[in-house]
């Protein structure tokens, strides 16, 4: 069976309401200077999709069973994880001298801390403080401290989770010094030890959610927590909300730091406000003397300091207790060194939502390597996502005619035949996948959609029967090869789901 093909192309109330849903879900706003990146994070989930058209994937991510991997998909590919360690210089600064002595001093007594990373994308951030608290506390292993990393992003967690890092994320001068005792070198990228991994704990949470601060959630009773250029993608209803949250799940002297380029400084008015050279920090105590304050000066100062990292705030500068007080050498920025592997770099580059600049650097490498099927699959797969089906089947097949076993190829491929609305060859494709890799989860999850099209139903049911049997092993907060974030809990209520509905269907 031939279904007519869809067109590539997303009109306008296409995006919009594409906009409202996403805005809905996850508090993230897209303004008109962000519509390009829209557009091209929902054709990148959609083309990983098995729906026909723009109508029925938006029916599907209405759907809170049948759509919340999709959705989760698709929130995966908007959230811009870009991260590295030791970011902002002025900030781990006022971390290292100001902050942490601090809480160190309040905590001496019961050993206990208490810290948030509050959108730690790939775990850059907290980890990052997990070293900075392994330098201050010589006696570390006999305090009790939470460093709670959250993200809605399931495919960063992933990542920050595994812990391998490119030296993309050492671009600072104080992590190269850091990578020597902290991280094992993995062939092209480095791994964080265990007794720094074990530090952190990662969980999903969700700005726009109801869940937080809660105990449920862990989100109490914290004594700082960090909320870094995130809320710059948050209309300003929502920063107040969640600022007022956050103002909540703090102790009394609990401190806020929040990135350079978040919203009027009137949002945490709350907040004894503290100015250190090219930082701000935020502190809740009970009587908060923010009258001497001139707001005005304060918001140019820091618009300054956003382009001019030099130009301090100099109304007020805090030191730490001068028993707590230590050198800190400068740290300058230095531009990440190039990727040692190609694919690696492109991988980082559509991550990144680069994947046009991605585009051209594997072109250009392709006519040196033309033998690299990795290297053609890549390609087809970047084709894929931006919705050029005729050539995404090109390089499909050019990795094909390379390497008849290219599972990835094959599976790009059925997916390009299904979206051209050409059923049977995508089934005929997606079958070779699953006789490739009978463990390829996705495959089996595809086979199942594509075989019920066809009204195949014998087959549905036992393509999602086997998508079962794999996705009940191991951990179920893991996330599926290939998924773009989703994880094994998902998609597997998602197909426990779809067996009892579409039993139901057949035995009608």
């Amino acid at each position: 069976m031939t279904f007519p093909a869809q067109d590539p192309h997303i009109g306008y109330g296409d995006v919009l309401r594409f906009k409202n849903l996403i805005l809905e879900r996850s508090g993230q706003a897209f303004p008109d200077s962000r519509q390009a990146e829209l557009e091209s994070g929902i054709k990148r989930a959609f083309a990983a999709s098995t729906c026909r058209d723009y109508d029925e994937y938006y029916r599907l991510l209405l759907d809170p069973v049948n759509g919340a991997a999709e959705l989760e998909r698709l929130i995966n590919s908007l959230t811009i994880n870009e991260s590295h360690f030791f970011r902002d210089a002025a900030q781990m600064d006022a971390l290292r001298t100001r902050v942490l002595p601090d809480i160190i001093q309040r905590r001496t007594f019961i050993r206990t801390m208490r810290i948030w990373s509050a959108g730690c994308a790939t775990g850059d951030e907290p980890y990052t403080l997990a070293m900075m608290l392994r330098d201050l506390l010589p006696n570390i292993d006999e305090w009790s401290i939470t460093i709670l990393a959250t993200d809605i992003n399931t495919n960063a967690l992933n990542k920050a989770r595994i812990g391998l890092y490119t030296d993309a994320s050492f671009r600072e001068e104080r992590a190269k010094q850091m990578r020597e005792r902290f991280f094992v070198k993995k062939e092209t990228r480095y791994e964080i030890v265990p007794e720094i991994r074990r530090m952190v704990t990662f969980r999903q949470l969700n700005f726009a959610g109801d869940d937080f601060p809660s105990y449920d959630t862990n989100t109490m009773l914290m004594d700082l927590i960090l909320c870094r250029n995130v809320t710059i993608y948050f209309p300003g209803d929502l920063t107040r909300r969640l600022i007022g949250k956050f103002y909540n799940a703090l102790v009394e002297d609990g401190w806020l730091l929040v990135g350079h380029s978040e919203h009027s400084l009137g949002a945490y008015s709350q907040f004894q406000i503290h100015n250190m050279p090219d930082a701000i920090l935020y502190q809740r105590v009970i009587n908060p003397d923010n009258r001497t304050m001139d707001w005005k000066q304060m918001e140019e100062a820091l618009s300054l300091s956003r382009t001019a990292p030099s130009a301090a705030v100099k109304k007020r500068t805090d030191s730490p207790p001068a028993s707590m007080r230590r050198a800190v050498s400068p740290t300058p920025t230095t531009p990440a060194e190039p990727p040692a592997d190609p694919l690696q770099g492109a991988l980082e580059l559509i991550e990144n939502g680069e994947s046009a600049k991605a585009l051209q650097q594997l072109l250009a490498l392709e006519k040196t390597d033309r033998d690299n099927p990795e290297l053609c699959s890549l390609i087809g797969k970047i084709y894929a996502d931006m919705g050029e089906w005729k050539n995404a089947e090109e390089w499909c097949k050019k990795t094909i005619a390379r390497s008849k076993l290219n599972r990835a190829a094959h599976y790009i491929l059925a997916l390009v035949y299904q979206h051209q609305g050409q059923i049977d060859e995508a089934i005929a494709e997606m079958k070779k996948v699953v006789y490739i890799d009978a463990n390829y989860i996705l495959g089996h999850v595809a086979l199942a959609d594509l075989y019920r099209l066809q009204k195949q139903m014998p087959q549905a049911l036992k393509a999602l029967d086997n998508a079962r049997r794999f996705l009940s092993q191991g951990a179920l907060e893991d996330v599926v090869p290939d998924s773009g974030g989703i994880t094994k809990r998902v998609l597997l209520d998602l197909t426990t789901h779809r067996q009892q509905q579409w039993s139901e269907e057949v035995f009608k």
